[in-house]
């Protein structure tokens, strides 16, 4: 028996059965009356003036008028197999251009196979907001000068359809290349590049056929769904029905389940900013995945329905089926909690969220519809009337949810890996679309200290709070810890409440408000702590501060492409003392004004550092530091780890100091400014250090294996002992202005330069000072006590020489000679000095040699002409060596004793090579040698 509005069922024969042509048919033209119906909603729901793009879609794509929308050129591809505009679609293009006047086309040609409207527009979830995705099948040997127009036309139309308020976007296809899974095309909601089968899939279900050829997929009947290959083949071979009157998109007779993967995870993709709208969908793909490798596809049960002929009277929207197959699944599964969450998604799919502009009739008609589907799908009583205050939820409310999202789309994408694991080839599992999906889903879901979570439902939330507390409490390891509460609540009593954010730094708090979309100007912030203190003005000043950043700089959703790199920082928001507004001790003048190292105590004003941190991957984070080096250890970490080339415009300062803010801002930016200039780049044969004062010690900054750090210098001495430590090349110094004030060491590093040895020296009353900075930089420092600078001149001269006459370095080195002068104001200048060694006869030539031994080194010292060995003194060879050169003194008078030469193996210096070798090591060696003998 037939019911109303049901028509009778259809067989088509498998190959080898009988087919009938005229049910083939009536097939062909129930699937069109299906999609008239649907195109009739679209209709109903546009506004009038919008309703002309439906009107006219088609004829703009069948002929070319100058005056009609998208026009390009006459002899852009135009011409639809099958299409005969009808009296409203003139009409309508008359209203477009008065002169229009439809010809038919003689030509036989028809490059434009079909026009299909896709996803949602043909749903009970098409909204004022959705756009529409409209695929323009073309042939497939159109050259690629006519594609390029045929782009440029459908562009041509979008941009009149963005005029009447639609979102339209165009996908030019060519079904052959579809078909071989070439250049698939993508819709806004689908990735190509990741699925075809499930897009094909999606296709089927939602398309809505405008005018073209009919698709192949129509004529498959059911039963032969897997084989439909050789099912379309059989009907073109036996002449059931003309091959050019189909369009082959293909079916599902060899669908490979990494498809399953690639799609779950896009819809991941797509849940972590639209999580409503996409969750439907994952639970579908979930439906799916555990039905492989018999997987009962939505499209087939429309089919199934224009088969037995009540296609009319089934409620097939597409949306619908998906929440119908989703309801079963999870109903058979018992998970109740999954399926509230699945019909709370359906409801704001259907009705809309919070910013909708439905108007009251549509709205109406759909409320009417869910109570409709609740009556039908046995929903619990009060679940309507609870969907309902989706419009006033709170960010209580938001967060709540948020956390049954992210657990579940954890739990989708557990499940979507252990199928791939069961079913992909290890291949396919590790394909580079799925490798940077991946990564997005681990950056936005992996929870770490100091990561700020941004909530998916943050665009639900429509009561915004007028109030909130900021309260410091105790966490249990003992540390301080901060809570975010609604209303006003203090320290005494955040015991009583439950806090709507939990967090290790009062920054992550801060920014967590931030980045969810609770901070307003007109926001009262409760601020309750023992530690710190932040007045009112201070704490919207930091907030502001904060949201301008997030807002000039971070990107929610960076495009896929951007994981296949490495995770990079691209910008950094530092705070410093924040809460630490109104310490005395930054109060004390003084005329040393240095920031970092102020007055005669050298204070030090950073005491706190907390910075927001903004990743390539979409992430937020926060650290926290104390004093110059946690400052310094943010500065290091953002020039290690940004994204390059990296510039001063990377990193913020901001500082609420009464009275020091502007000082201690331009003090900092200018050290982050000396680092990017000095480290941001990476030198060949360069090793720059930079120092400067912090507090009472020294910082020296320095890249090792293309990774800057530093050191702490706790006095001046060990200052001085890293200025005169070997580097393994080249190191330019840069000292900071109140640094070694009052010598001449920052003068004679701006005279520094590779492959020179330079010795200057410096006289005053009491004493001469020798400074030698060698071809890498290394600095050796002597203090000689009423010497003669001529005679010292002549000592290190020689020795320097004799070194270099023997070819130990790899180039040939120079030495230069220059004396230091020091005027009345206090200001040192360099005169070079022209000198040649020519040690007289006279003088004592003293000759340090050795050699290897499995004992150690075998020392042989020669005093002139006598000879003093190992071999024969052991370890008092220096001590016979000091004794035989007493006898050369006048009355035994005290004079210093010089070593002329050193020819010693490299073990003698700790260096296992000749290129490790320079000119400090000798002077070192030199030197713990003439301090024995002059004692």
């Amino acid at each position: 028996m037939i019911r109303p509005h049901q028509e009778r069922p259809i067989h088509l024969g498998s190959p080898g059965e009988e087919i009938s042509i005229q049910d083939l048919q009536t097939i062909k033209h129930r699937f069109k009356r299906l999609n008239q119906l649907r195109e009739q909603r679209v209709q109903d729901f546009l506004l009038p003036r919008q309703q002309a793009f439906l009107d006219v879609l088609a004829l703009l794509f069948h002929c070319n008028f100058p005056m009609l929308p998208g026009f390009i050129s006459s002899t852009t591809p135009a011409g639809i197999p099958e299409y005969n505009p009808g009296i409203r679609t003139i009409n309508a293009a008359k209203q477009l251009a008065k002169n229009f006047n439809y010809t038919r086309p003689v030509s036989l040609v028809y490059p434009i196979e079909g026009l299909f409207l896709m996803g949602s527009v043909g749903s009970i979830a098409f909204s004022k907001t959705s756009d529409m995705d409209i695929w323009l099948c073309h042939q497939s040997d159109l050259l690629p000068g006519a594609i390029d127009e045929l782009q440029k036309k459908a562009t041509a139309i979008e941009v009149w359809a963005a005029s009447l308020g639609l979102e339209v976007h165009f996908f030019l296809m060519d079904s052959k290349q579809f078909r071989l899974g070439e250049n698939t095309p993508i819709s806004t909601e689908s990735s190509g590049q990741t699925q075809h089968y499930l897009l094909l899939e999606e296709f089927y279900r939602t398309a809505i056929y405008i005018a073209g050829k009919s698709p192949a997929w129509w004529l498959v009947p059911p039963h032969e769904e897997s084989n439909y290959t050789g099912y379309i083949k059989h009907l073109i071979d036996n002449l059931f029905i003309p091959e050019h009157e189909l369009i082959d998109f293909g079916g599902f007779d060899a669908v490979p389940a990494e498809e399953f993967t690639s799609a779950t995870l896009w819809h991941l993709y797509k849940a972590l900013h639209s999580p409503h709208k996409s969750l439907l969908k994952l639970l579908l793909m979930e439906c799916y995945a555990s039905e492989y490798p018999q997987t009962g596809w939505l499209c087939q049960d429309i089919k199934k329905a224009v088969y037995q002929g009540d296609f009319m009277s089934a409620d097939l929207d597409p949306y619908l089926l998906i929440y119908q197959k989703v309801e079963r699944y999870l109903q058979k599964a018992h998970s109740h909690g999954r399926l509230a969450l699945a019909r709370q998604c359906f409801y704001l799919k259907v009705m809309g969220s919070s910013d909708n502009t439905m108007d009251s009739q549509t709205r109406a008609a759909r409320e009417k519809y869910m109570q409709h589907i609740a009556k039908l799908w046995n929903w619990p009583v009060s679940t309507i009337e609870n969907l309902k205050y989706q419009r006033l939820w709170n960010i209580k409310k938001a967060t709540s949810e948020h956390a049954v999202i992210v657990q579940q789309l954890t739990q989708c994408y557990r499940m979507i890996m252990g199928f791939a694991r069961d079913y992909v080839a290890q291949n396919q599992e590790n394909s580079n679309d799925l490798k940077l999906i991946g990564r997005k889903l681990h950056a936005f879901l992996e929870k770490r200290p100091g990561k700020i979570e941004i909530i998916t439902t943050r665009s639900e939330v429509y009561s915004k709070e007028s109030a909130l507390s900021i309260v410091e409490n105790r966490l249990p390891d003992g540390d301080d810890g901060w809570a975010l509460y609604l209303k006003n609540v203090q320290m005494a009593t955040a015991g009583d409440f439950e806090p709507i954010q939990k967090c290790r730094t009062l920054v992550e708090i801060l920014c967590w408000l931030v980045i969810n979309g609770l901070y307003s100007k007109q926001l009262q912030l409760q601020f309750s702590s023992q530690s710190l203190k932040m007045p009112n003005d201070e704490m919207h000043s930091t907030l502001t501060q904060i949201n301008h950043f997030l807002t000039q700089n971070f990107n929610d959703d960076p495009p896929l492409e951007t994981y296949q790199t490495p995770k990079a920082q691209l910008s950094s928001l530092i705070l410093i003392n924040m809460g630490i507004s109104d310490d005395e001790a930054l109060c004390v003048m003084s005329e040393r004004s240095d920031a970092l190292s102020y007055g005669m105590s050298r204070e030090c004003f950073i005491q706190t550092i907390n910075r927001i941190s903004l990743s390539s991957w979409g992430e937020i984070t926060s650290s926290q530091g104390e004093g110059i080096e946690g400052l310094f250890d943010s500065l290091t970490d953002i020039i290690n780890n940004n994204k390059k080339p990296l510039s001063p415009g990377g990193l913020k300062f901001v500082c609420h100091t009464p009275a020091r803010a502007k000082g201690i801002i331009f003090r900092v930016e200018a050290v982050f400014n000396t680092l990017v200039k000095l480290f941001a780049k990476q030198y060949h044969n360069r090793a720059p250090r930079y120092i400067l004062p912090g507090g009472t010690s020294f910082y020296v900054f320095q890249s090792v294996n293309q990774t800057l750090g530093y050191k702490k210098l706790a006095t001046k001495k060990q200052l001085l002992n890293e200025l005169a430590r070997p580097q393994e090349q080249f190191s330019t110094i840069y000292f900071d202005q109140a640094v070694l004030e009052n010598t001449p060491i920052q003068l004679i590093y701006s005279l520094n330069r590779p492959q020179v040895i330079q010795l200057f020296y410096y006289e005053s009353k009491a004493d001469t000072t020798i400074y030698i900075v060698d071809e890498r930089g290394g600095l050796h420092i002597q203090r000689h006590n009423k010497a003669n600078p001529g005679y010292l001149l002549k000592q290190y001269a020689v020795f320097l020489e004799s070194i270099l006459n023997r070819n130990l370095f790899e180039t040939l080195l120079t030495i230069e000679y220059c004396e230091i002068r020091k005027s009345v104001a206090g200001d040192f200048s360099s005169n070079p000095v022209q000198f040649k060694a020519t040690p007289p006869n006279s003088e004592l030539n003293l000759r340090i040699t050795g050699e290897a031994t499995n004992k150690g080194i075998v020392y042989t010292i020669y005093c002139n002409e006598k000879e003093f060995s190992s071999l024969d003194h052991g370890n008092q060879v220096f001590y016979a060596a000091y004794q035989h050169i007493l006898q050369f003194r006048n009355g035994k008078v005290s004079y210093p004793i010089y070593i002329t030469d050193i020819d010693l193996p490299f073990s003698a210096f700790r260096v296992d090579n000749p290129e490790q070798l320079q000119t400090i090591h000798y002077l070192n060696y030199k030197q713990k040698i003439e301090d024995k003998f002059n004692v």
